[in-house]
């Protein structure tokens, strides 16, 4: 991965946009991520992770969870700045479409907002390089600026098809505005994120392959973080995602647990608060740190969670089977879940319809999601391809 940060720099550097890199100053950037639940701040893990060993000074500028689990991860070796962005309310039930279509206009201007904020930042902070996680505002003609998305074709809702080539514009247009659109996914098959990131040809895509977090710690042995008595057999419910969707679907799976004689550990997903409750066969934590959880996901015999991009690709990592339970009406979910679900890779069912009873063993049928590292021919491929791209 370090590998791949640098090429892209290099781009930047040619670019003639900062200059940090041939004059041994150290150069600062700002990573920003999107704050619609954890999994654009956990993503960036590994690019903070780079940066650092590339000597960068790194500010975050986010806000809520994502700004809290950064600074749990990476302490004072990061600088931190709230930067608040539009936060989607999903409807209790699964009107996402026109919840969407009444956001809309609050979330356009919520771009043109950060877009304007960013400049003070970047004055403030004295930044040259801007990466921002699917926030689409976060452009700056005075610095070099990076999109990270793994949807550039975003599926809209079943009423709603005859809106995708609109939808595919609008994003093309804000993507353009960018130096570079970073996509974290391989470019040939097999992929994580099939048609969001695949449906066509665009010339400015690179795609610097999957992130993870726990890409490295897969690799050493990690220590068990669970009190003696627990189980060592166990099922891990990972929760993230908006509300209230995130609490109705704990509330489901809590009671269907609570009917069947198995060992559970749920993992809330909220990096704010602080609460671990053992009770027999079931451990409920508010948050695990990294290790911890991919020891947990390692170790568990079966991990339920949203199919989000972003545990997809930490699941990937293991080899994991999984339990997907898209978020209702949230497409891209819903896509990646019965993508894989047809590849019989994992199960996927939706949360109304949702019988543990009968869909963990199904789950457990499946192959599990397939295991994906970054080898040093996928190295040489994307370091040839940032080579020609710089030509």
């Amino acid at each position: 991965m370090q590998v791949q940060i640098v090429f892209s720099l290099i781009a930047a550097v040619k670019s003639g946009k900062f200059s940090g890199m041939e004059t041994g100053v150290q150069e600062r950037v700002l990573v920003c991520p999107l704050e619609w639940g954890l999994g654009h701040a956990t993503r960036c893990v590994p690019l903070i992770r780079a940066l650092l060993m590339q000597g960068w000074e790194v500010v975050v500028a986010a806000d809520g969870a994502p700004l809290a689990f950064l600074r749990q991860e990476f302490g004072a070796q990061l600088a931190y700045h709230r930067f608040p962005g539009k936060i989607i309310r999903y409807p209790a039930n699964d009107q996402m479409g026109l919840k969407i279509l009444f956001q809309l206009p609050g979330l356009l201007f919520s771009v043109i907002r950060e877009h304007r904020h960013l400049k003070r930042i970047v004055r403030e902070t004295a930044a040259s390089m801007v990466i921002s996680d699917n926030r689409y505002g976060l452009w700056n003609k005075e610095v070099f600026s990076v999109f990270i998305t793994h949807q550039v074709f975003i599926r809209a809702p079943k009423n709603w098809k005859w809106a995708e080539p609109l939808l595919w514009r609008v994003v093309r247009f804000f993507i353009r505005h960018y130096d570079q659109c970073w996509v974290p996914d391989f470019e040939s098959e097999p992929n994580l994120s099939g048609a969001l990131s695949h449906n066509r040809k665009f010339s400015d895509l690179i795609y610097i392959g999957p992130l993870s977090r726990f890409s490295e710690l897969a690799k050493v042995g990690l220590r068990n973080p669970l009190p003696e008595s627990f189980p060592g057999d166990f099922y891990l419910v990972v929760l993230s995602g908006p509300e209230p969707q995130r609490t109705q679907l704990e509330e489901t799976l809590s009671r269907q647990f609570a009917g069947l004689d198995v060992a559970v550990i749920f993992v809330l997903g909220r990096p704010q608060a602080s609460l671990e409750e053992h009770k027999g066969k079931r451990l409920v934590l508010s948050h695990a740190s990294t290790s911890h959880l991919a020891w947990l996901i390692e170790n568990a015999r079966l991990v339920i969670c949203r199919p989000g991009y972003s545990s997809l690709m930490d699941l990937a990592i293991f080899g994991k089977k999984a339990l997907l339970i898209p978020t209702p009406g949230q497409t891209e979910q819903e896509y990646l879940g019965d993508m894989l679900k047809q590849q019989e890779q994992a199960h996927c069912v939706n949360q109304g319809m949702l019988d543990l009873q009968r869909d963990l063993p199904l789950a457990e049928d499946c192959t599990g999601i397939r295991k994906t590292e970054i080898n040093d021919t996928n190295r040489k491929e994307l370091i040839g391809a940032l080579l020609k791209r710089d030509q």
